[in-house]
């Protein structure tokens, strides 16, 4: 009888590499068809979408550890997440951010 194996919640290194080639390439296409909607820099439109993607998947990572409640004062409350892939999500989110810089200062397209 085979016995049925566990996840550990945890993100696999080629799952995570997978996912982030996966997510610059789809950023990178609506940055284009921004661009080509809107019929201006095709460079500044996916950088910014690049931008705004990483800066979203970064603070989604981020957000909720649990620090400061405007209902509660500075009282330390129980976190809310911050789980096995808050640590992905931040790094993503600067990846994203650092593929918008380069497309930023180097104006490939």
């Amino acid at each position: 009888m085979e016995e049925e194996q566990e996840s550990t919640g945890g993100m696999t290194p080629a799952i995570f590499v997978g996912g982030t080639l996966a997510s610059i390439v789809v950023v990178g296409l609506v940055g284009a068809l921004v661009a080509w909607i809107r019929g201006r820099g095709t460079d500044t439109s996916i950088a910014l979408a690049y931008y705004f993607v990483g800066g979203i998947v970064f603070l989604v990572g981020s957000f909720p550890t649990g620090g400061f409640s405007l209902t509660r004062g500075r009282t330390r409350r129980r976190p809310t997440g911050g789980g096995t892939f808050a640590g992905p999500s931040m790094l993503l989110g600067t990846l994203l951010i650092g593929v918008g810089v380069i497309v930023d200062f180097t104006h490939p397209f």
